[in-house]
């Protein structure tokens, strides 16, 4: 029976039990794709990812990254929880190092200070796919609460496809009731993984955000880097990006009781951005197939 290394890793914050937990399973050449997915159903995280050698000298590792129910090319605490278990294992070094992923390969950096180590990658740019302005009473429905019709809702495709929506301020994000059904019949109508609902704040944390993916098997995900990563891009579509500077955190999961933080660096005027933030071990074994 062969066994594989496994941690489960909290990404976005540095207590247990909060942020996002990501499955890591290493040294994972010998897994094939459908047993990987099985695996990613069994653990029933948001993501579990695998490690494995890359196919190009320009990677240090390859990452799959599996939901419950699909593959994704790229998301981001999934990217971040895998480099701190590829650190903690030895499988890299940094300061800066690359991973191979669906979506290419991507810068990533670590950096250790006295409020301890943040890891960061350079995520993909994310393309603007189209406009739903016509939808914002359908989206207000489904999420349970009244989201802004200007700027229009988008939709921004950066591995993950999330349609961000505005709301007027910080309690009407927490206040949600998203109706998860809707919200699914939604993004499957029109092939998006989820919706992002989002405010901006006047003091730090500069944003708060919220995601809904039920259509890829994740109710609603406790602190999501590609929205994070996505976002400045979409603020730049709608000429607001100036409005939260070239850097900020993003405050997400309190109505989970994870309270999360994502770190954002924007990089360039489309909205390209960095995004990182803390991560710790759960737990460490193995997996036996």
């Amino acid at each position: 029976m062969p066994t594989y290394k496994f941690k489960q890793v909290d990404v976005f914050t540095d207590r247990p039990l909060y942020g996002n937990p990501v499955a890591v399973v290493l040294d994972a050449d010998g897994i094939e794709p459908e047993e990987m997915q099985r695996i990613a159903a069994w653990t029933n995280l948001s993501e579990t990812t695998f490690l494995l050698t890359p196919t190009t000298p320009e990677a240090d590792y390859r990452l799959r990254i599996f939901t419950p129910e699909h593959e994704l090319p790229f998301a981001g605490h999934p990217t971040v929880g895998s480099a701190h278990a590829a650190l903690e294992a030895g499988v890299i070094s940094g300061p800066k190092f690359r991973q191979e992923c669906g979506a290419g390969v991507l810068p990533m950096s670590v950096m250790d200070g006295d409020a301890g180590r943040r890891i960061a990658v350079e995520a993909p740019e994310a393309a603007f796919v189209k406009e739903y302005g016509d939808l914002a009473d359908a989206i207000s429905a489904a999420l349970g609460g009244q989201v802004l019709a200007e700027p229009a809702p988008a939709a921004m495709n950066n591995g993950p496809i999330w349609l961000f929506v505005g709301l007027e301020n910080s309690s009407a994000v927490a206040g949600l009731k998203p109706d998860i059904t809707a919200v699914a019949k939604l993004s499957r109508e029109h092939d998006l993984t989820g919706l992002a609902p989002f405010a901006l704040l006047d003091g730090e944390p500069r944003v708060h955000i919220r995601c809904f993916a039920p259509a890829f098997g994740v109710p609603e995900d406790p602190v999501t880097g590609s929205a994070n990563a996505a976002l400045p891009a979409y603020l730049a579509h709608v000429a607001m990006l100036d409005a939260l500077g070239d850097e900020y955190v993003s405050t997400q999961g309190t109505e989970l009781g994870r309270d999360g933080r994502v770190f954002v660096r924007v990089l360039d005027d489309n909205g390209r951005a960095e995004i990182g933030g803390r991560a710790v071990t759960v737990i460490e074994g193995e997996i036996r197939l």
